[in-house]
C-alpha cells in the first residue's frame, strides 16, 4: 500500500489498467453539466503532466491498482485552483478522498496557490470528506433546466443592455460584492484580484456572449451565455427589470439549443421567479466548497483617536 502521491513512472501499469474504467467523478465543473459522466483519463492526464502541461494529478495506488485519482487546474489565475476530478475507486475501503485532498492541498501550497475550490453534488459523499479535510461551505447552487428550445420573454427590450468590456470588470466585481453573501466572498475572493483569479470561465467556450446592464455608470446585472446552451444571470436586488432584456440578448448565443441550463448561486442575485416564469425548473443542487491556503496579513496602525485599527497588509 502507498499513500496518495503525484504519479510516478512506476505507476504506469496501474494507470494503464485504470484508464477507461467508469467511476463517478464527484468533482463537478460547469462545462460538464448536463453531459453523461465520462471516465477520468488518468494516463493521458499523467503523461501531459510529465511533459510539463495539463492538469495537476494525484493518485492513490495500492499494489497495482489505482484506488483514487484527483486532478486540479487553474481558474482565472494560477493563484486559484479548481479540483475537476475526484474519484474514489476503492469500493468502500475508506480514506481515499481524504488522502487525495491532502495531496492536492500540499501541491497547491507548494505552488503558491491561495484558494482551492471543489464543486460536488449536494448529496455526494465527497462533500463530508472534503469538509473534514478543511474545505468550507461557500455557496449552494441550483441547476435550472429548460427542456425545450428557449423563447424570448414577452416584455424584452434592449434598454440599458450592452456587451461586457474590459472596463466593466470593476463594475462586475462590485455587483458580485453586492449580491453574494459575505461568507461566500470571504472564501472565494474579497478583493478584486482574488475575485478575478477565481472566476470560472472555461465553460463559456467559443461563441460566448457576455452582457451587462445598469444605469448611471453602475453595473446592476449581468448575463454570461455559452453557445452550448448554458448561461448564468446575476441581478442586484431591486433591479429585476433587467432580467428580461439580458435574457433576450443572451438568446443570440444559445437560441439553437434544444435544452438550456443555468447554474445559479442560492443568493438574492438569482432571479428565481423570472426563471420559473420562462419555464425553467430547478433540478440538481450543488455545493461549492473552498479552502483558503493563504490568509490576509493584518497589521496594526495607530488611528487618529490613539487606538489601533486592524488593516490589510
Amino acid at each position: 500500500m502507498t499513500h496518495p502521491h503525484a504519479p510516478r513512472p512506476t505507476d504506469l501499469v496501474a494507470l494503464i489498467s485504470f484508464d477507461g474504467e467508469v467511476f463517478e467523478n464527484q468533482a463537478v465543473t460547469r462545462e460538464a453539466l448536463g453531459k453523461p459522466s465520462s471516465p477520468p483519463h488518468a494516463l493521458a492526464a499523467t503523461i501531459q503532466r510529465w511533459l510539463g502541461r495539463g492538469r495537476h494529478v494525484w493518485i492513490d495506488v495500492r499494489g497495482r491498482q489505482i484506488h483514487g485519482i484527483a486532478t486540479a487546474r487553474p481558474l482565472g489565475s494560477d493563484e486559484a485552483w479548481q479540483i475537476d476530478t475526484l474519484v474514489d475507486a476503492s469500493q468502500g475501503e475508506g480514506g481515499v478522498v481524504d488522502g487525495l485532498l491532502a495531496q492536492a492541498t500540499e501541491g497547491a501550497v507548494e505552488a503558491g496557490v491561495s484558494r482551492l475550490l471543489l464543486r460536488t453534488r449536494d448529496d455526494a459523499p465527497a462533500r463530508d470528506e472534503a469538509q473534514r479535510a478543511g474545505f468550507m461551505h461557500a455557496l449552494d447552487e441550483d441547476l435550472y433546466v429548460l427542456d425545450r428550445p428557449p423563447r424570448p420573454p414577452h416584455d424584452a427590450t434592449s434598454d440599458g443592455v450592452r456587451e461586457v468590456e474590459e472596463a466593466d470588470l470593476h463594475g462586475l466585481f462590485q455587483l458580485y460584492s453586492r449580491t453574494l453573501p459575505a461568507s461566500a466572498r470571504q472564501l472565494l475572493g474579497m478583493t478584486f484580484d482574488e475575485w478575478l483569479g477565481a472566476r470560472e470561465r472555461r465553460w463559456l467556450g467559443r461563441g460566448a456572449r457576455e452582457f451587462a446592464a445598469g444605469d448611471d455608470g453602475r453595473v446592476r446585472a449581468t448575463l454570461d451565455a455559452s453557445a452550448q446552451g448554458q448561461f448564468s444571470l446575476l441581478i442586484e436586488p431591486g433591479c429585476e427589470r433587467y432580467a428580461a432584456p439580458l435574457y433576450a440578448a443572451g438568446l443570440d448565443a444559445f437560441e439553437d439549443a434544444e435544452r438550456v441550463l443555468a447554474l445559479q448561486p442560492d443568493c438574492l442575485g438569482t432571479p428565481a421567479a423570472f426563471l420559473r416564469d420562462l419555464g425553467f425548473e430547478p433540478r440538481d443542487r450543488y455545493v461549492l466548497l473552498a479552502k483558503r491556503l493563504a490568509r490576509p496579513i493584518f497589521e496594526a496602525i495607530p488611528s487618529a483617536a490613539g487606538r489601533t485599527v486592524p488593516t490589510r497588509g
